[in-house]
């Protein structure tokens, strides 16, 4: 039996973690205990291999999809579908997760369990492409749980101290309740339409124009749901505890992608089931992005546990990818029906920058817990004022890790500079809207601020006088973490090289499915 292409990435890396305990414990009996890790990595560059292979057949003959009719009762059937959307947040998945099992070679090799560790890692990516490749809400919800349970369990890792225990718990809880949320969302969706697939589910929606308030009620359970995994104020507070308990390796996984496929299906349902240009949660959006911006700064500020720090800003930063997507819906609901090519313009431009900071936040944010994991692992402390100059003692590391927080500061010619100046001027896009010309006021104004803590913080690491002994962290560890300040520096240098796959990806989610 030949696997179709699009059903591939998320096959290696089942089967992967499948065979996963099996070659630890072949590992064990031939002395060779890396065999473990080098399997996962290998699992990793395959998957990212048919990414890429997937990538080139959508682009010679459009969207993919497959469909399990013959398999389950539900109307529709269960459709794996992926287009340049779902590839654009694929490859990024993948990629860290590639990044982050090299890491995880040395920085995990103290622990035990690691058999365990990286079926784990192995499901989490597996679970986080599936729901980015789902064609209907049934698929999408076994895959996002899926996603969830593997990130609780490595939140909790290390659960020998209670720090990791405590925190895998209120991120289950509080996750938990979200999925119910979204499912009451889901659940009323199939009572109004008959159907779990998205194509069927949106032809159904059409054609009901007298069901606003329901689909207002819809609209609310999906921002909710799945706004707690997106880290979205005020449903983000599990965040700054997950983060510091969880490994450094899990914390870049945390941050650079998990959160941001709560962002992709909040973005996705939205826009695949209802017109932005009849139903104007762009408004509320753009109200939870400032809202997230504005008080993760704030808590950012207070923070002197690099770890917490760096949550903090990881909610900020969804912060601004909520923003932009807020933004590039509102602006087809005020403007659509009387400038059509202006707001259909204005709004690719929004998304299109939202969808490059949500890359170059999981670049960027990736890199930034990795080196603090490489930090921890020398100094043995997250404390900010004890790590001081520790960047100078590790120059690469250090070099890398200034990198990361200039990008995120938005500072040119870095990659995180140019996301945020499209979200920026899209905010300005129709000067006489004074609604959203606020709007981007605000985000100018954070965007300062946050700039403000990240120099702190570069000043702290890398200027101040060293006060613990480090030696520079492994290759294995150090190598994962120059690419992506490579990344950053190219990017910044070469920003068409990501806005086209991110125009591309924004065209799809406008275009619908």
């Amino acid at each position: 039996m030949v696997i179709p292409l699009v059903l591939q990435p998320i096959v290696i890396l089942l089967i992967a973690a499948g065979l996963t305990p099996l070659i630890s414990i072949l590992g064990e009996k031939i002395k060779f205990e890396k065999l473990r890790d080098l399997f996962a990595i290998l699992a990793f560059a395959l998957a990212l291999y048919a990414l890429t292979l997937l990538y080139f057949k959508i682009e010679n003959y459009g969207a993919q999809s497959f469909i399990l009719d013959n398999y389950l009762p539900i109307k529709g059937g269960v459709e794996i579908y992926a287009d340049f959307l779902s590839l654009f947040v694929a490859f990024i998945f993948c990629g860290l997760g590639f990044l982050v099992s090299i890491y995880s070679v040395k920085y995990m090799e103290v622990d035990t369990g690691l058999d365990r560790y990286y079926t784990l890692l192995l499901i989490l990516v597996a679970g986080m492409i599936g729901v980015a490749f789902s064609g209907d809400f049934f698929n999408l919800y076994v895959f996002w749980e899926m996603m969830c349970i593997a990130s609780y369990t490595l939140v909790s890792f290390r659960k020998y101290r209670w720090e990791p225990v405590e925190a895998g718990f209120k991120y289950l809880v509080m996750s938990t309740l979200g999925s119910l949320i979204a499912l009451y969302g889901i659940s009323l969706l199939y009572g109004l339409t008959g159907t779990v697939n998205f194509k069927m589910m949106k032809e159904a929606l059409s054609s009901t124009t007298n069901l606003q308030i329901p689909f207002y009620i819809v609209i609310a359970a999906i921002i909710a749901g799945f706004g707690v995994t997106a880290s979205i104020v005020p449903f983000h507070s599990w965040l700054p505890d997950a983060h510091p308990a969880a490994p450094s390796s899990i914390s870049a996984m945390l941050s650079g992608v998990v959160i941001k496929t709560g962002v992709y299906v909040l973005a996705r349902s939205l826009f695949t089931l209802f017109n932005p240009v009849n139903f104007n949660y762009g408004l509320t959006l753009m109200i939870f992005g400032i809202l997230t911006i504005t008080v993760a700064n704030f808590m950012a500020l207070m923070q002197k546990d690099i770890k917490r720090l760096l949550a903090y800003s990881s909610v900020v930063n969804i912060g601004y990818i909520i923003t932009g997507i807020g933004i590039g819906s509102y602006i087809l609901f005020e403007y659509y029906n009387s400038k059509p090519l202006a707001a259909l313009s204005a709004a690719a431009f929004a998304i299109t920058g939202a969808l490059f900071h949500l890359f170059n936040h999981a670049v960027g944010k990736g890199m930034l817990f990795l080196c603090s994991g490489c930090f921890t692992h020398e100094a043995a402390t997250r404390d900010i004022t004890s790590l001081e100059g520790i960047g100078r003692k590790m120059a690469w590391t250090g070099g890398s890790f200034s990198i990361g927080l200039l990008t995120l500061a938005g500072v040119p010619p870095f990659s995180g500079f140019w996301s945020k100046l499209f979200i920026i001027l899209a905010a300005f896009s129709f000067p006489e809207n004074n609604f959203m010309n606020t709007i981007g006021i605000i985000v100018v104004l954070n965007s300062i601020f946050a700039a403000v803590y990240y120099l702190w913080l570069l000043q702290r690491i890398m200027i101040k006088t060293p006060k613990v002994k480090a030696s520079e962290a492994s290759l294995f560890m150090v190598g994962p973490i120059i690419v992506l300040a490579v990344i950053c520096v190219l990017i910044g240098l070469m920003p068409s090289l990501i806005i086209v796959l991110a125009e591309k990806a924004a065209k799809a989610m406008l275009g619908g499915w």
